[in-house]
Order: structure tokens, then C-alpha cells, then sequence
């Protein structure tokens, strides 16, 4: 008999394919875009809390984005984000093509934490430290986030500025496109979420 679990879990089944990048991506960017320009008038919740939860909604949109932007590198760099659905003598990152033949399951990708471990075997970093950090941190936003709520932490605004240079560095050396990007934190700070095409040097930006 199929679990409630399993039955919901069919909804999304599937075996990703390069072709699937960009679709990655753009919603990578959907939730990112958000966050680099979520207010606190956007929150539906009473005065006192909307700070808060303003800034918990920035943190998960950062690590959900994060997540879907690395999967959409490996796709489109033609590496598999599902798990094998047995054991394999394949060491992940491996190719669709080292894949081909073998059983991938729909319901389980890698998680997020490999994606940043082994992004220097799929990306040439240019700042290889640099990088990692943000997307470090992004991580830890995640699983912070989509786990427990706190009223309060020690705010470090270096950590927004660390994600906003990982993602420049990471849009420049896995899509070739120059990448702007603000998380406005303080009530004075202006959000930006742009990009430019490096190899056509055409414009496209969201405001």
C-alpha cells in the first residue's frame, strides 16, 4: 500500500535532464530577486513582528534559491542531481553520460551541502574561497530557516554581502553573465537584482 508520503512524492517525481536547467534558474531567481527586495510592508503579520519575519522569509527564499541555482550549474554543465536509486561505482559529481544506463531515482536529488562541496569539480572558480563562503552561509540560511524560528540573533550584515559576491562570482563564472545584487537590510539600503549577458552584452535586468 502507498504511503500518503509516497503518493505525494509521485506529484514531483522525476529524472532531471539537462534541458532542465534553465527552468531551474529562472526560479532560482524568482526567489532570490524576492529577497534582495522583500519589505516588511510585504509581511502579513501583526507591526511588531513583521522584521522578523521579514527577514526569516529573506534568509529562506536566499537558501531555496541558492539550492535550485547549483542544481540548474550541474544540469546545465551536463551533471546529474539525482541520487542512484542502488549503489554505484560512480563517485558523485558524475555526468548524464557516465549515468547513462544506470537507475536514477525521481523522488531523491543530491542535497544541497554536497552541491557546494563538489562545485569545483563541475565550475572553474575563479575565487574559489570567495565562493564557497557564500554559499556556506546560504546553507546554513536554509536549514536554519525551514526548520525553527527564533526571536532574535546576533544580525551580521557581512553575512548578506558575503552571499551577494558568491552569487556575482558564481553567475560570472558558470552562466558568463555579470551579476549586480543588494539584500536590503536596513531601512536606507537599495535592493539590486541585475544582470547582463558578458558574452553579448546585452542587459537584462528586473526592477
Amino acid at each position: 500500500m502507498t504511503s500518503i508520503e509516497q503518493s505525494v512524492k509521485s506529484q514531483f517525481a522525476k529524472v532531471f535532464a539537462a534541458s532542465n536547467w534553465c527552468l531551474f534558474k529562472k526560479i532560482a531567481e524568482s526567489n532570490l530577486h524576492e529577497a534582495a527586495k522583500l519589505r516588511t510592508t510585504n509581511m502579513l503579520i501583526e507591526d511588531d513582528l513583521k522584521l522578523l519575519a521579514r527577514n526569516s522569509r529573506k534568509r529562506l527564499l536566499i537558501g531555496i534559491g541558492v539550492e535550485l541555482l547549483l542544481k540548474a550549474i550541474y544540469l546545465k554543465h551536463g551533471y546529474v542531481i539525482n541520487k542512484p536509486s542502488e549503489k554505484i561505482a560512480l563517485t558523485f559529481p558524475f555526468s548524464a553520460d557516465e549515468a547513462n544506463g544506470m537507475q536514477l531515482d525521481p523522488d531523491q536529488t543530491f542535497p544541497i551541502n554536497e552541491l557546494i562541496e563538489k562545485l569545483p569539480k563541475v565550475v572553474q572558480l575563479q575565487n574559489r574561497d570567495l565562493t564557497l563562503k557564500g554559499l556556506k552561509i546560504a546553507k546554513v540560511f536554509r536549514n536554519k530557516e525551514g526548520h525553527v524560528v527564533t526571536g532574535n540573533h546576533k544580525f551580521d550584515p557581512s553575512n548578506y554581502r558575503d552571499i551577494a559576491s558568491s552569487l556575482s562570482a558564481l553567475y560570472r563564472d558558470a552562466f558568463g553573465e555579470k551579476l549586480s545584487v543588494r539584500f536590503s537590510m536596513a531601512s536606507n539600503e537599495r535592493a539590486i537584482w541585475k544582470t547582463v549577458r558578458a558574452s553579448k552584452n546585452l542587459k537584462r535586468a528586473r526592477s
